[in-house]
């Protein structure tokens, strides 16, 4: 498919999928109902082996999306990024993750470049906002907390912006779709990271859309404080490298962003990846101000990770 295909659509629609067919047509369905009225749909399938690469190849043919051709398995985030780097060459207005299981709210574009249209032009900026976190069959289980607090620091060690949820103006899709990542956590904890160091990130309390949770989660949310304790110490002491992927990500930024990065972020960075081999800075790191997470025990929990190494 060559880029002017989607030229003409004033938001994108980056679509990811995976053997997502029990859920999908439902999805897609939400997206037809946007209120929005310029919207291309843009899909990637990441090999699936079910119907998926079926009900995409009929809604391409009745005109209601564009699939981009290929479709080797690249796992998440390498998936999302084929997307995002193609729609960087296209003149797109905005662009829009969204997860293939969800169900979008009819205003939810709308409400998303409703906020972004207040930034000037030539800024970078990214939506995010909470999501209602229901189960198979949409029913209501709770709803993700806003962050206290927004920035740089937190960006580090921390992600607040739920990929599905994240809407990314022009300027922003070309910075960071120029300059994508070998290694990251995540597509959208990356997208957080750069925005929060080169552009504006908006936060919307209100939710809009269904998260929704089963078994076939590829990536999913803790819904409970036990889960989530459970999936900290997983990630953070179990016997693979995931503990580390915060400094390796941190690494890959300051690979890519070098001489750009602003003065007072480039000192947190440095002390961020210095703390990995000397004690001291560690010590100072541990007991610094210059990087937070949202809640506070997990604020604890940082300071420890910080302490052994374990970042």
């Amino acid at each position: 498919m060559s880029s002017e295909v989607i030229d003409r659509g004033n938001v994108t629609i980056l679509l990811s999928t995976y053997n997502g067919s029990k859920f999908l047509r439902q999805q897609l369905n939400s997206l037809f109902q946007q209120t929005y009225p310029n919207i291309q749909i843009l899909v990637r399938d990441d090999g699936s082996t079910d119907s998926t690469q079926v009900i995409l190849e009929e809604e391409q043919t009745n005109g209601r999306i564009k699939i981009l051709e290929d479709h080797g398995n690249l796992g998440v985030a390498p998936s999302f990024f084929a997307l995002l780097k193609f729609a960087a060459t296209t003149k797109t207005e905005y662009v829009a993750f969204c997860d293939q299981d969800d169900v979008w709210h009819p205003e939810k574009i709308s409400h998303a470049v409703s906020a972004l249209a207040h930034v000037a032009v030539d800024h970078p900026a990214m939506y995010c906002s909470r999501v209602e976190i229901v189960n198979s069959y949409l029913k209501h289980i709770g709803y993700t907390v806003p962050p206290r607090k927004i920035g740089f620091g937190n960006a580090l060690v921390e992600n607040i912006a739920t990929g599905c949820t994240i809407v990314l103006n022009s300027v922003a899709l070309h910075l960071i779709g120029k300059n994508l990542p070998n290694k990251s956590v995540n597509h959208d904890w990356w997208c957080y990271l750069v925005m929060s160091c080169f552009g504006e990130v908006i936060y919307d309390s209100t939710a809009m859309l269904k998260y929704r949770q089963h078994k076939g989660n590829t990536i999913g949310l803790a819904t409970n404080a036990l889960n989530q304790f459970i999936k900290r110490c997983h990630r953070f002491f179990g016997g693979n490298e995931d503990h580390l992927r915060m400094s390796r990500q941190a690494l890959c930024f300051r690979d890519i962003y070098k001489d750009r990065i602003p003065v007072s972020d480039q000192q947190v960075l440095d002390n961020f990846i210095a703390a990995k081999t000397a004690w001291y800075s560690r010590l100072q790191l541990a007991f610094s101000n210059e990087i937070w997470r949202q809640k506070w025990i997990d604020n604890m929990l940082l300071r420890l990770l910080i302490l052994f190494k374990r970042y």
